[in-house]
């Protein structure tokens, strides 16, 4: 069997102060990414309007100060994207006093992987995911409806998305936890596989900040198919784990 760290338990206060070190770290690492991303914010908005654009509709700004706020805004989901990996490590560090030790070697793989989700999560939104949403939701303007997007709402609607997509997409990583757990098993998993796609469908609806169904299919779609992932993950992780006992 596996034991964990020798090392003593953290007291409650202790807890608390550890957390306050990560949040610190991902705050300023945050905040350094988004300074950072401020010098490229005007060639980040360009990129992030190139969607909206093949529609036709123009995109403007409703009071003087939009414009700067949006490059700072921009600047700080780009600086967060870009450090996200180590957003996520802090993550996965703050959790490691309670893992045993073989789980303990593979906190560095564990937050490559979770990083790689996140990332590819956003990329699959951005590139294949909201030209198709946008084309489909600006086809309800008529003659006398015509669209008048601020660049505010325009830029909060790429992020409330993206996020959706790039945590949903951790999807494997949650399966794979729960086995570990023994919370649940692959063969529950693969037993109750049709409630799961009916689940993924309700989150999809509940998780994307778009009420039509083809922006909720292709988020659920990757899902089905990262949830297969997932067990096969847990089988591997189960696997591996009877060897070593």
């Amino acid at each position: 069997m596996t034991r964990k760290s020798e090392q003593p338990q953290l007291s409650f206060v202790e807890h608390l102060g550890e957390l306050r070190i990560r949040l610190m770290i991902s705050i300023a690492a945050v905040a350094a990414g988004g300074c950072l991303a401020y010098f490229f914010s005007e060639k980040i908005l360009q990129v992030l309007l190139q969607p909206i654009q093949t529609t036709g509709s123009p995109v403007y700004f409703l009071s003087p100060a939009d414009a700067f706020i949006m490059r700072i805004k921009i600047a700080l989901f780009a600086g967060a994207i870009g450090v996200s990996p180590i957003v996520i490590s802090q993550i996965w560090l703050f959790v490691a006093p309670g893992l045993h030790d073989r789980e303990k070697r593979m906190i560095f793989p564990w937050i490559a992987a979770t990083s790689l989700l996140f990332l590819g999560g956003i990329s699959f939104c951005f590139f294949g995911v909201i030209p198709v949403a946008l084309k489909f939701l600006m086809g309800f303007q008529t003659d006398f409806l015509k669209p008048m997007i601020s660049v505010t709402s325009y830029v909060d609607f790429l992020w409330n998305l993206s996020l959706a997509f790039g945590i949903a997409f951790n999807l494997p990583i949650v399966v794979i936890i729960l086995s570990s757990l023994g919370i649940v098993t692959t063969k529950t998993l693969a037993h109750y596989r049709k409630h799961a796609i009916v689940l993924i469908f309700i989150l999809a609806a509940i998780i994307t900040p778009t009420p039509d169904m083809a922006t909720q299919t292709l988020l659920a779609v990757p899902l089905i198919f990262l949830y297969e992932l997932g067990i096969l993950g847990a089988r591997v992780m189960g696997w591996r784990k009877r060897e070593v006992c």
